[in-house]
């Protein structure tokens, strides 16, 4: 789990998220594209 965790955190702070509390607030909006777009998977 902590694994994931600073997996997320440092994709948030690689992408420009200086705030990581914001940064998920703005990936969970569209929590169905957002994310994989942030992976680079869609």
């Amino acid at each position: 789990m902590a694994t994931l965790r600073n997996l997320a955190i440092n994709t948030l702070r690689k992408h420009g998220h200086r705030n990581i509390a914001a940064g998920l607030r703005h990936v969970s909006y569209d929590p169905f594209n957002r994310p994989l777009d942030l992976l680079g998977i869609t």
